[in-house]
């Protein structure tokens, strides 16, 4: 409720009437040795590690592009609509990689930079097998060097968080060329490895800049840096760090400055805030509308922090709104319905909505996903009809749908899995596909539903899950993510347990399938269980099939790989003990347990075993 109110106080007023602000310029571009208006020529002995002959393309004195290609530049116009768009992407997959080169190609020579043209060959690309990808990118050889680095983002890293094959990756990079062309492919490889923890990765990608003569530049300090953030934050000053940064030579920027101040916030330390920007007015660098979204969705969250506050203020103050109104409020959002903030975000939502200008598809999503939150499952299913039918409103994609039908299955008493099979058609019919995401969600609806008894139909989609786990799929599509295999293998016991003991047939029998399954995850692919590994395969023992030996054997093995017990352990266990007759076990696993008891079960069972203690000793029996 703080929110809301700061939403109509005169303070922040300023905010929320986002389309009165006068647009303005963001200064230039990142990496301008690629991304200005026309590519920057290369000198030609500089080459990709590839040693084909780029393939001759078009020119301006070919025929019209309008008649050779008119199917193209319909996309490209936003004359197709998306279905008519994917079929033409498809179609065009068909084509010799000589063809997709020369086609987009030649209308790169003609146009330059054109923000419809990536959006287009990443598209299309997205439809592309690696090994056709890896020949366009030969072809082009040191041209094109935009459209390249957002196929590498776009699609290959994509694939590479999926499957962590870093082959694909190794392949693309270029060997040679001006630094400010050829660093930001290193660098946005560097800072996927990183989001990853994939630090082998980074290794040899370093590696190979230091084979080639390429020397880091700041936004690969700044990469560096956040992984140091990561691995030391804990024990090393943030100020201390910088200014390790700068004997080394960095040259820090807005992203080194607004790295530190996100470390900051993560670590709430609200006293450093103002230092930080101190810091950055000192060095001469402006905060920028990231500086500003990093800080409202602090505040967002932590509304009550002055320090916090007048950071905001002051960085409000020097950066304009203009463009960035959607993503600014999107980040504010996403931030309150991570903390579950649901009233407040759909306060900020309303804001959103009533901005005049077309709005992205992940604002409908947080849309979506604060409905559900609330448990307004029907008004989020009448908002994703709306954005298949239609048009002033973004299209959905495979996070809408997964969002919707996550929904369903956490909100609704009986779970209508023909519900969520029309849902899924749909998504079909959007020519959309599934993913590891949603499989495993639509799991989980299978393993909660009271009616499903299909043991087998379950057990399949559970194998098809884990045996397509890490295939990178075709096309590559947004909402994409690898697999939580061990949420997976959890899920799988935790419905082998309740479907035995639900079914007439096997009532009171232990499924010998659970342990089959953790031996495969943890001792077979050596995943690394989970304290919700843990507590299935407790209740599943102790409580439903009253096996208290074989659910204290299982504790001690997963105590041996790292998982560590909590109250809803302890209380599985002394229950079981406790009816059982075993008081004097019950009593010892909660007297063994050294955390604070805040459970009501495991309170109250407490004082029911306190109670035994302070029961009279029966008298002797006379001689």
């Amino acid at each position: 409720m703080v929110f809301r109110s700061c939403l109509c106080s005169r303070k922040y007023q300023p905010l929320f009437t986002l389309h009165k602000l006068k647009p303005s310029s963001y200064g230039p571009s990142k990496y301008p040795g690629i991304l200005a208006t026309h590519p920057r020529p290369v000198a030609p002995s500089i080459t990709r590690h590839f040693t084909t002959t780029p393939h001759q393309l078009h020119n301006k004195q070919d025929a019209p592009f309008s008649e050779t290609h008119s199917e193209l530049f319909s996309v490209l116009t936003k004359k197709y609509t998306t279905r008519q768009a994917k079929s033409y992407y498809r179609r065009l997959s068909k084509q010799s990689p000589e063809q997709l080169a020369d086609l987009l190609g030649s209308i790169a020579k003609a146009r330059g930079y054109d923000r419809d043209l990536v959006r287009v060959t990443v598209d299309a690309a997205a439809y592309w097998p690696v090994p056709t990808i890896h020949r366009v990118l030969e072809i082009w050889n040191n041209h094109y060097l935009y459209l390249q680095l957002e196929i590498l983002k776009s699609i290959l890293l994509k694939k590479y968080v999926i499957n962590r094959d870093i082959v694909p990756i190794i392949n693309a990079l270029p060997e040679k060329g001006a630094s400010a062309n050829v660093m930001p492919f290193y660098n946005a490889a560097l800072n996927t490895c990183q989001d990853l923890e994939e630090y082998q990765h980074m290794r040899l990608i370093f590696s190979m800049m230091k084979e080639r003569n390429l020397r880091p530049d700041t936004a690969s300090y700044n990469i560096l840096l956040r992984m140091r953030l990561n691995q030391e934050g804990a024990d090393v000053p943030g100020l201390r760090m910088y200014q390790d940064m700068v004997d080394e030579g960095a040259q820090p920027n807005h992203a080194t400055l607004n790295t530190f101040i996100k470390h900051a916030i993560q670590r709430k330390e609200w006293n450093t805030l103002e230092q930080w920007l101190d810091l950055m007015k000192k060095q001469g660098i402006t905060p920028t509308p990231v500086t500003l979204r990093i800080l409202f969705r602090a505040l967002c969250v932590n509304p009550n922090q002055p320090e916090l506050t007048r950071a905001f203020d002051r960085v409000s103050a020097i950066v304009p709104l203009s463009t960035k109104q959607e993503e600014f409020l999107n980040a504010g959002t996403s931030a309150l319905l991570d903390q579950h903030k649901t009233i407040a975000a759909a306060d900020l939502l309303k804001t959103t909505l009533g901005l005049k200008t077309k709005l992205s598809t992940y604002a409908y999503n947080l849309l979506l996903r604060s409905l559900c939150q609330q448990g307004r499952i029907e008004s989020a299913q009448h908002v994703l009809t709306s954005m298949i039918t239609t048009d002033s409103i973004p299209e959905p994609d495979i996070v809408s749908f997964t969002t919707v039908i996550h929904g369903l299955i956490r909100h609704s008493d009986k779970i209508d899995l023909k519900q969520i099979s029309a849902l899924y058609d749909k998504l079909e019919q959007q020519e959309l596909r599934s993913n590891n995401v949603l499989q495993s969600v639509i799991l989980y609806g299978f393993v909660r539903s009271k009616d499903n008894k299909n043991l087998q139909k379950t057990r399949s989609l559970f194998d098809s899950i884990i045996s397509n786990k890490n295939r990178a799929q075709i096309p590559v599509q947004h909402g994409d993510s690898p697999l939580s295999e061990m949420n997976t293998y959890n899920m799988m016991m935790d419905f082998y347990f309740l479907h035995y003991h639900k079914s007439k047939t096997y009532k009171n029998q232990i499924p010998k399938q659970v342990f089959q399954l953790l031996n495969e995850a943890v001792e077979i692919k050596k995943l690394r269980p989970t304290l919700v590994t843990m507590n299935i395969m407790v209740r599943g023992l102790a409580v439903l099939n009253k096996d208290l030996v074989a659910a204290e054997k299982v504790v001690e093995l997963l105590k041996s790989k790292g998982v560590v017990m909590d109250e809803k352990t302890v209380w599985y266990l002394a229950r079981s003990a406790y009816r059982q007759g075993q008081i004097s076990k019950a009593r010892q696993l909660i007297d063994d347990f050294t955390l604070p008891i805040t459970q009501p079960g495991l309170k109250e069972l407490k004082l029911t075993l306190n109670k035994w203690d302070q029961q009279p000793s029966p008298s002797p029996t006379p001689k």
